[in-house]
């Protein structure tokens, strides 16, 4: 039988020996990861690669072993919850998206928790710079959704992902994680993609979307390691009437800045599945229902002092009509160890874009926006849930 998926999907058995022959051969692994986890910690990674024989091997020897060690040097706690009657086999994980490679890798340790089997992940091609990096994600069970192109081969890419999750979901009874939107929320508004929707319903009706079980998945991150990064950004793109070039490697770094950086309490939600009965959709189908995932995906959310610290500081400087605002809501008091903690946190954000030419309180207001979106998302939606309960 012809694979027609050879392409994009995660590897086989047979494929696994020759790409970690690539993977031991491409760097000075002990080189790049003794300064963040010790050489010991590099050393039983080292060790527990060469003996990969399988997918689950890797997953089992090096993705829970690093990832285990990159949350214990960079994170609180690390927390997950689940729907009643949770099953997670034949699903599709649809999540917020701050991080393309922590993200899935949470979602993972949260289905390992529970016992179950580990997801596969959609990864974009143009994370791809290298041959060592794609055999990496393809034995971490990643498959490639093809970027760039024109008209016609988007929507050729668009057809082959929606068909390779429907053959994963509904033929192999396994799961697949997709990000809700291609490239991170920078701002912190997580928005859920109706073109994603739109690819994944493929023209057809409700029947196609409800055998996908779409789940809805919330990443809730206290801190944000690449904030000053995202502030870097936006505030020139400000400048720049909506222009930004990224320096060569900084796609790299901020993956790396986030992999390593500090992120605090750390939870991830899974929501029940989102059903689509053909008759209640408001408007067209995928986008109604783009707004419906993004309603769980915001009620979901772990709010952090952080962010109700960001909200009151949006207040007092009075920028609170430079967001959407919920109508009459106040944030809650942070204690008094909770705001040293984050004025802290803007100031070694205020040093790292000491080289542009903005004001302190720019880059300060800039911050608290996106620290407090997911929060004001958040009372945003129960504010309309009670209103609608109201009537």
């Amino acid at each position: 039988m012809m694979d027609e998926f050879a392409h994009m999907r995660p590897y086989r058995e047979d494929e696994v020996p020759g790409a970690v022959r690539l993977l031991l051969d491409a760097l000075d692994w002990e080189a790049v990861l003794a300064p963040l986890l010790g050489k010991e910690g590099v050393d039983t990674l080292i060790s527990g690669l060469s003996g990969v024989k399988s997918v689950d091997a890797f997953q089992e020897n090096l993705s829970k072993a690093f990832f285990g060690m990159v949350l214990e040097r960079t994170a609180d706690t690390v927390t997950f919850s689940f729907p009643k009657n949770f099953d997670p086999k034949g699903a599709l994980f649809i999540s917020n998206h701050r991080d393309i490679v922590l993200d899935p890798s949470l979602i993972n340790m949260a289905l390992l928790s529970i016992g179950a089997e580990t997801t596969e992940i959609g990864i974009g091609s143009n994370l791809l710079a290298t041959p060592w990096i794609e055999a990496l994600v393809r034995l971490n069970k990643s498959f490639i959704v093809q970027r760039g192109g024109g008209p016609r081969e988007q929507l050729a890419s668009s057809s082959e992902v929606a068909e390779y999750v429907r053959f994963v979901v509904g033929g192999e009874q396994s799961s697949v994680w997709l990000a809700h939107r291609e490239g991170r929320a920078k701002d912190g508004d997580d928005r859920t993609s109706p073109a994603l929707i739109r690819m994944l319903m493929n023209g057809e009706d409700s029947n196609a979307w409800n055998a996908l079980r779409v789940h809805p998945v919330t990443l809730s991150y206290e801190w944000d390691p690449c904030d000053a990064m995202k502030v870097r950004e936006l505030l020139i793109r400000e400048w720049k009437d909506g222009a930004y070039e990224k320096d060569e490697g900084e796609d790299e770094r901020s993956m790396k800045q986030g992999l390593f950086g500090w992120k605090g309490g750390i939870h991830v939600a899974f929501g029940a599945p989102v059903y689509w009965v053909e008759g209640n959709e408001i408007g067209r189908p995928h986008q109604w229902l783009a707004e419906k995932l993004d309603g769980e995906l915001h009620d979901a959310m772990k709010p952090w002092p952080s962010q109700h610290w960001a909200a009151q500081s949006l207040i007092e400087m009075g920028a609170k009509d430079s967001i959407d605002w919920p109508t009459g809501w106040l944030p809650s008091p942070v204690s008094d160890e909770e705001s040293v903690k984050c004025q802290k946190k803007v100031e070694q954000v205020l040093e790292a874009l000491s080289d542009l030419p903005f004001k302190a309180d720019d880059i300060r207001k800039k911050w608290c926006e996106i620290t407090a979106r997911p929060l004001l998302n958040q009372q945003a939606i129960r504010l309309r849930h009670s209103h609608v309960g109201g009537r």
